[in-house]
């Protein structure tokens, strides 16, 4: 199977929170009529599986490449123990309040079950227009306290509030209580899972599923400390590696070797990826998610004008 940077089609989710958004920043082409909450940028999961777009392996999924590839796409990292791809990458346009929720750490699926997947993921503020996110319990919050809260319809009084601008970045460990506000759009990276379980839903009638969240919450105040933060890197965890990357008009930028990455694409005009090997060329633009083979030599970006992307990283397992 051939190498070069992997480019797919966007997986739509129509949300009640919803918009256009992605239109009007990325020029994309949404379906007629509809909410657009989520775009599923990279995704091997049930619910939506990614299919490549671009080059000798257009129409091929995500699956297919993940196992005929192998350590040729991964590099050291493994895949999922079904031989599916180990990240979910996607595009978010909040423009009401999602429900407060909360995601399964590893302890919380095995008392779950099979059901349930660990869901640990960051966010980064692509815009912000007065927009804000829920993230984590005040001090002293005791679950008694905070189940009672969610019968009273006051667990806002509960949660910590943070206002963002464009160009923040959040851990979301699984077992973080969180909610983002109206009025931003988030680039979203985060383990292969979609398990979820809403506290709350703002009185709008959706289920909530009190005694699920009650058994993944953690309780420990929040925290807003990033692990392996350090110029450059946004975020170092044992799932993936975040990033923010930035090249003048015109310089070559060296792109990762011998690791499985992807580039979520900010901004760009006029951008290339350049490499040895099959299709050496590769047109970007700002928006698009590209993911870069670990066994692809030599790959370079290059920009007629300002770029700025996220780069996001397999571990070395």
């Amino acid at each position: 199977m051939k190498l070069y940077p992997f480019k797919f089609e966007p997986i739509y989710k129509e949300k009640i929170w919803g918009g256009r958004n992605l239109e009007r920043l990325f020029g994309r082409e949404l379906p007629a009529e509809k909410k657009i909450g989520e775009s599923w940028e990279i995704s091997d999961l049930a619910e939506g599986t990614s299919i490549v777009a671009n080059g000798p392996q257009k129409g091929s999924t995500i699956t297919e490449l993940t196992q005929k590839l192998g350590p040729d796409l991964l590099g050291k990292a493994k895949a999922l123990e079904n031989g599916r791809f180990p990240l979910l990458l996607k595009l978010l346009d909040a423009n009401d309040i999602l429900s407060l929720q909360v995601h399964p750490d590893e302890q919380a699926v095995k008392d779950i079950g099979p059901d349930a997947a660990l869901k640990t993921e960051c966010l980064y503020i692509v815009e912000s227009r007065g927009g804000y996110i829920y993230k984590g319990l005040k001090q002293a919050t005791q679950p008694e306290k905070f189940r009672q809260a969610i019968e009273d319809n006051t667990v806002e009084q509960l949660v910590k509030r943070y206002d963002v601008t464009t160009g923040d970045f959040h851990y979301v460990p699984a077992g973080t209580v969180h909610a983002y506000g109206a009025g931003i759009v988030i680039a979203e990276i985060q383990t292969p899972s979609d398990t979820t379980y809403r506290v709350t839903d703002w009185g709008r009638g959706r289920e909530i599923h009190v005694d699920m969240s009650m058994r993944c919450i953690h309780f420990a105040p929040a925290s807003d400390e990033r692990p392996g933060a350090s110029g450059d890197i946004l975020l170092r965890t044992d799932f993936f590696t975040v990033s923010r990357r930035n090249s003048k008009a015109g310089e070559t930028f060296d792109l990762p070797a011998g690791r499985c990455s992807a580039m979520m694409m900010l901004s760009c005009e006029g951008a290339e990826i350049h490499h040895e090997g099959d299709e050496p060329v590769t047109a970007v633009q700002a928006g698009d998610t590209v993911l870069l083979p670990a066994a692809l030599k030599e790959s370079k970006f290059v920009s007629a004008g300002d770029a700025s992307w996220l780069e996001v990283t397999l571990p070395e397992n």
